[in-house]
């Protein structure tokens, strides 16, 4: 996995990622950044990436798609924030779209996405906020599309297990996709299921018949329940959005000043755990970067306070990395944003101390960071340092401990 990672970030698609986004090549730093580090908007370009035909004849487009859904299913299913737009985007329906591929590894992993995906929906109110009745919809146009129920029959049409449970995961999507889609109470019914349905009932036969008590008596109860359902070609539930309120659902959700401040609140939060995550693992570069993008990307949204928390975060492990003219400038941006940054202070001192003619500035960072921490033992020593390189003295360190090498 580790050298797949390395292979990707040094080749990652640059000119395949814009022809799925229908875009100019990207650059070789956008190309990085969307596959490892996406904004909520980046979403769009997984959207169109795995929705987009693939033949055979374009292999290095194939690559990327699946490439982009291991990097999906590996790192950023696991943050909320990314899913709920990749959903708002249309990211269920270019999942059906990925369990058309002749690859079981990819069939596989977006079969549990989409279950995964689609499981908490099914199971919640679309009244609660226009964003929840939107995801609804989205949920919708998923399962009532033809596309799903001729994947579905396509697996349980093979002679043999697609991937692990593949006739099984087919059987619960179609029973969950007929359930959801039922009318409820009051609703008026506007469609029928999609022609495409006849092709899933022949494949449930088919598969019934085929396994000879292969499939567990659940699921064969299941698949019976869905073939008999079918068969009547049962109306279906009318969309949770339509006319002005999808309109006013979809504008509000993907207005560009709006992205841009979500993007940035994103950026930062998410870039500041990941460094957080690299420094305790000692890799101090990865770490530099993922701060110093916090800063940079998520700019729009940040407090003062959260920024000073991050350059103070950087200029720690600049130090670590042996970079102490780096550390001393990170340090001082942070006292900058936030005067009252005792670690800041601190590692500034720090900082200065290792850089040749600068033992006033030095002396002086120390005195802030005393003035701020006076109870702290590492402080009072590092001040007492300070001292003896500017060759003054000004009285002894007091006794409580402090901890300013941790990160915030």
């Amino acid at each position: 996995m580790e050298s797949g990672m390395r292979r990707l970030f040094a080749q990652p698609y640059p000119a395949e990622l814009g022809r799925a986004q229908g875009t100019e090549p990207f650059s070789l730093e956008d190309a990085r950044r969307v596959v490892f580090f996406p904004s909520l908007s980046d979403m769009k370009t997984y959207v169109h990436a795995f929705a987009r035909p693939t033949p055979s004849s374009a292999r290095k487009e194939q690559l990327m798609k699946f490439k982009l859904l291991s990097v999906f299913y590996t790192i950023h299913r696991l943050d909320g924030a990314l899913v709920d737009r990749f959903m708002h985007a249309g990211g269920l329906l270019s999942l059906v779209s990925l369990l058309g591929e002749d690859n079981p590894y990819i069939q596989s992993q977006a079969m549990e996405l989409l279950t995964d995906f689609l499981g908490p929906l099914m199971t919640s109110s679309a009244s609660g906020s226009i964003r929840q009745a939107h995801l609804h919809h989205q949920m919708y146009l998923c399962l009532k599309a033809g596309a799903l129920f001729q994947r579905a029959a396509d697996i349980l049409n093979q002679p043999g297990e697609v991937f692990p449970k593949s006739y099984s995961s087919s059987i619960r999507l179609l029973a969950g996709a007929i359930g959801w889609l039922r009318p409820m109470g009051d609703d008026v019914p506007e469609a029928t299921v999609p022609p495409e349905a006849a092709a899933a009932v022949a494949a449930l036969q088919h598969c019934i018949g085929r396994s000879q008590g292969a499939l567990a008596p659940d699921i064969r109860s299941t698949a019976e329940a869905v073939m008999e359902e079918l068969a009547g070609s049962p109306t279906i539930r009318s969309a949770p959005l339509s006319g002005d309120a999808l309109a006013k659902a979809e504008m509000a959700i993907f207005d560009a000043e709006a992205q841009k401040t979500e993007d940035a609140a994103h950026a930062w939060q998410s870039l500041k755990l990941l460094g957080n995550e690299a420094f305790g693992a000692g890799l101090w570069w990865p770490a530099e970067a993922a701060y110093r993008l916090a800063l940079e990307d998520g700019a729009l949204s940040l407090p003062e306070t959260e920024a000073s928390l991050i350059a103070s975060n950087r200029a720690l492990v600049l130090l670590k990395a042996g970079a102490p003219a780096e550390a001393a400038a990170s340090a001082a941006e942070a006292l900058a944003r936030n005067p009252r940054n005792s670690k800041a202070a601190f590692r500034r001192a720090q900082a200065l101390i290792e850089l040749p003619g600068r033992a006033e500035e030095a002396l002086e960072a120390a005195r802030v960071a005393a003035n701020l921490e006076p109870q702290d033992t590492k402080v009072a020593e590092l001040l007492q340092k300070a001292q003896e390189l500017c060759g003054k003295s000004e009285g002894a360190p007091p006794e409580p401990a402090g901890g300013m090498d941790s990160m915030d």
